[in-house]
């Protein structure tokens, strides 16, 4: 009789409150897991968002910094609020010679080709050695190689050089630098990709803007270096004064993670000065 005791409790299972014990277990151990996998992955959100939101400033910060550092400061910027700057950008360098004749450095054609020519600017070789900007129309014409060449100029252009003939006509010194320049105009405004948010745009002379990158939060702007001060001011300044810029990059995240009201952002400040302003 105690054998067979022994084998049918040996025999049996479970009970009802293990069972309920060893549900309610599991259920709370699937509840944390949960909870910690759905945590982890809006970090992970986040992190991206962060990212992304740090690419749009990064990247708008490299595509203008590469154009405003080649301004001139004498009167190398035509117009300026918070959310625009439209600045004279140079594409081709040079040398005046005589007779209208210019001796021009290798230049990049690719940028030459796509540019929308504005002008051209020679640099007096007084003391002040500002630089005079004329507006054009129409590109320079291959120049006459012997209005550089000839005595008592003697301006040779080295290897992928030339020469050009501007117009309208120009004098000046021999050997005084001259740029040719196109107009370039960078502004802030509504995002047409990002419903409520503001992009960054891009314009050449008078052509369409082309949204460069968005989106931006509305604190996204433009401040200025005046004459002679060490730090950027809101209040736009004398044209002829500025002489460099303090963008304002604060983006945000293209997407909002799960969860959050706001999406990630990312602000950069960042200086540009212009050429050969030391003051």
């Amino acid at each position: 009789m105690t054998t067979s005791r022994t084998r049918l409790r040996a025999r049996r299972g479970f009970s009802l409150i293990e069972l309920l014990i060893t549900i309610v277990l599991v259920g709370i151990i699937g509840v944390a897991a949960g909870r910690m996998l759905m945590s982890q992955t809006r970090f992970y959100s986040r992190l991206a968002g962060q990212k992304d939101a740090r690419s749009v400033t990064r990247n708008a910060r490299n595509i203008i910094q590469t154009e405003l550092a080649m301004v001139q400061a004498d009167n190398g910027v035509v117009a300026a609020s918070n959310d625009s700057i439209r600045v004279r950008m140079p594409i081709m360098w040079g040398v005046f010679c005589s007779n209208s004749t210019i001796m021009y450095l290798p230049y990049d054609s690719a940028m030459f080709a796509m540019a929308s020519y504005a002008g051209y600017a020679i640099k007096d070789t007084t003391a002040a050695g500002t630089y005079s900007y004329t507006s054009a129309s129409s590109a320079p014409t291959a120049g006459t190689a012997t209005n550089c060449t000839a005595s008592p100029v003697d301006i040779t252009a080295p290897t992928n050089g030339g020469y050009r003939a501007l117009s309208p006509t120009a004098t000046a010194t021999a050997g005084s630098p001259v740029f040719l320049y196109q107009e370039v105009t960078y502004k802030f405004a509504s995002s047409g990709l990002f419903s409520g948010k503001r992009g960054l745009f891009r314009r050449v002379a008078n052509g369409t803007y082309e949204e460069l990158l968005a989106p931006f939060d509305t604190s996204a702007k433009f401040r200025f270096y005046n004459l002679f001060a060490d730090t950027a001011q809101t209040a736009v300044p004398t044209l002829a004064n500025i002489r460099g810029v303090e963008l304002m990059l604060d983006a945000q995240s293209p997407t909002r993670t799960s969860g959050q009201s706001n999406p990630e952002t990312a602000s950069i400040k960042t200086a540009i000065f212009f050429r050969n302003r030391v003051d």
